[in-house]
């Protein structure tokens, strides 16, 4: 009987002790510093000892992810917090050494500044030699992962995720085109192959001949750990891409908001970033470029298509880069030498400019050359009309002329903007027409005194070209088609149609009076065997070659690249 109450007695002393016992804290650490630029970045990996609440308990190590957070539940009471191992950030060595007490059901636990014991991290030798600066580091790195995507429509940005040659984009960047190319550099350009798209997702997977381009490299991708996202609101990103006319353009922001499947941001975005990396602060690729939301009042917002969105794509598709890979033939390329401005200076001087001789008028279609010089002669132009104009404004209301005037125009900033190239553009548009029993209806109202506006429709569309130098065809540096929808009806006109449209880029001789005939010849139509052709007069050949002559005669050097610092620098945000 003693026995059996003792027993009992102890099971309800252990009961109690049980019932007693104070529930584990829910402990949430974070790892975070904040450089001289006042840019938070995430320590991962880094190792955490917790010595407590009682020395028998010995010491719990715990360490963060990629993140730089870690979740444990622990015991209440009082720890002693230590981390060993040093982390070197931003000229600085950190570790962090303190006491803390656990309660509640949840608590977190940041490591920063603040709280570190911090000296000067140790120079190394490459270091002592030059100063480092951790985004041109990164930009360096991986810089070479990246493409300029050319399709018929435009470009975009790319960028290599294996070492087959698998590139990733936007699915809009390449839509429905039929020319694929990539530019890896100024004088690397080589053709591209379309292995799979999501126009849902808005990524498409492309295959080109990795080993043409030397020097080219794998972007890293970030994928989820332990169900984390690599990325964090308010993290430090930036880009790589090809906005406008530029190559490789460094541009960074911070993300603003992380969605399910879109990351937005206050990186900027212009057309041709589309398709490029968003790299996290480790280096990371985290999304793709996707589009940007402008304001009248601000700099707008970035729309970033998650990486895990484009990860399913490349895993499904991958076996498809089998057998020979894409040519690795260097297609042509704009010229590296850049047009002189003494060239385009020279423009302005005629008082009288013949703009005649780059119109030609043929059929179905209507022809226009573009060239540097005549571009920026009407760019003067349009200036000196505004200017007139402004000015005549002013003296009617009275006021004096304004110092903001741009009298002192045209500056040079197109040039450093990779604005002015020594190209020949050839534009092609289908003519609009008004159809016969539509002009009869017109004619009839008119005779009753009404006047109704002409009902046009394009004749046909625009499908591809060939400039000839006698039989032998000239490669195009880029052959565009651009598809353009119209809705216009006004008292003059009535037209809702669309058409696409030839935009052809061409080397500076493509046209030239060493040939004994100069033609072109204009496909119409997909399927169509029979193109319309138009032979180039002396006339307009001598006015395009005349433009090209200052090119000519300026020394064949390139201009020096800006260094990789520079260029990283150019287009940062401010």
């Amino acid at each position: 009987m003693k026995k059996q109450l003792l027993g009992t007695l102890i099971t309800l002393v252990c009961a109690a002790a049980i019932s007693g016992q104070a529930p584990a804290v829910k402990v949430k650490l974070r790892a975070v510093l904040v450089d001289s630029q006042l840019n938070q970045k995430s320590v991962p990996f880094l190792v955490v000892d917790l010595q407590g609440p009682k020395p028998s308990t010995g010491i719990t190590k715990i360490k963060t992810g990629l993140d730089g957070t870690v979740e444990k539940a622990l015991d209440p009471g009082k720890y002693l917090l230590s981390v060993t191992k040093p982390t070197d950030f931003d000229g600085k060595r950190y570790t962090w050494n303190m006491e803390l007490t656990v309660s509640g059901t949840e608590q977190s636990i940041v490591l920063s500044n603040d709280n570190a014991k911090t000296e000067n991290a140790p120079l190394t030798a490459a270091a002592s030699a030059a100063p480092s600066n951790d985004l041109s580091e990164q930009f360096k790195r991986l810089k070479n992962s990246v493409v300029t995507v050319l399709s018929e429509s435009g470009h975009g940005t790319g960028f290599f995720v294996d070492d087959k040659g698998l590139i990733l984009t936007n699915q809009h960047v390449v839509a429905n085109s039929e020319y694929l190319a990539v530019q890896f550099d100024p004088e690397h350009k080589i053709m591209a192959q379309l292995l799979a798209s999501d126009s849902q997702k808005d990524v498409a997977l492309l295959w080109a001949n990795m080993s043409a381009l030397s020097g080219a490299v794998v972007a890293p991708l970030a994928k989820n750990e332990d169900g984390k996202t690599p990325v964090q609101e308010g993290e430090r990103v930036f880009t790589i891409g090809s906005p406008l006319t530029l190559n490789k353009i460094l541009t960074t922001g911070v993300v603003s908001k992380v969605e399910a499947h879109t990351l937005l941001s206050d990186v900027n975005i212009n057309p041709g970033n589309s398709g490029g990396p968003l790299f996290n602060s480790a280096g990371k690729v985290i999304g793709l470029t996707t589009f940007g939301e402008r304001s009248s009042s601000g700099p707008g917002v970035s729309g970033i298509v998650r990486i895990e969105d484009a990860i399913q794509l490349i895993e499904q598709n991958r076996t498809k880069a089998t057998g020979a890979a894409p040519s690795s033939a260097l297609l042509p390329v704009e010229p590296v030498k850049p047009f002189p401005l003494e060239g385009l200076k020279a423009a302005l001087v005629p008082d009288k400019y013949d703009y005649k001789s780059y119109f030609v008028n043929d059929g179905d279609f209507e022809i226009e050359f573009s060239t540097p010089s005549r571009e920026y002669r009407a760019q003067e132009e349009r200036r000196l009309v505004a200017e007139k104009a402004r000015s005549k404004r002013q003296k009617k209301q009275g006021q004096e002329a304004d110092a903001t005037s741009t009298e002192e125009a045209p500056k040079n900033w197109e040039s450093d903007a990779g604005g002015h190239k020594a190209t020949v553009e050839i534009l092609v548009f289908p003519k609009a027409k008004e159809g016969f029993w539509n002009g009869m209806k017109r004619s009839a109202a008119a005779s009753s005194g009404v006047y109704v506006p002409p009902t046009l429709k394009f004749k046909t569309d625009f499908y591809r070209m060939r400039l000839l130098c006698g039989d032998k065809e000239i490669a195009p540096i880029h052959p565009g088609k651009i598809p353009a929808a119209f809705a216009l009806k006004n008292a003059n006109v009535n037209i809702t149609d669309a058409a696409a449209f030839g935009d052809y880029t061409y080397p500076p001789d493509a046209i030239s009076p060493n040939c004994h005939e100069q033609r072109l010849e204009i496909f119409p139509a997909k399927n169509s065997a029979q193109p319309v052709v138009k032979i180039i007069d002396a006339k307009t050949i001598d006015r395009i070659w005349s433009d090209f002559a200052a090119f000519r005669a300026a020394p064949d050097t390139p201009a020096s690249p800006k260094t990789d610092a520079v260029a990283a620098k150019a287009m940062d945000k401010k």
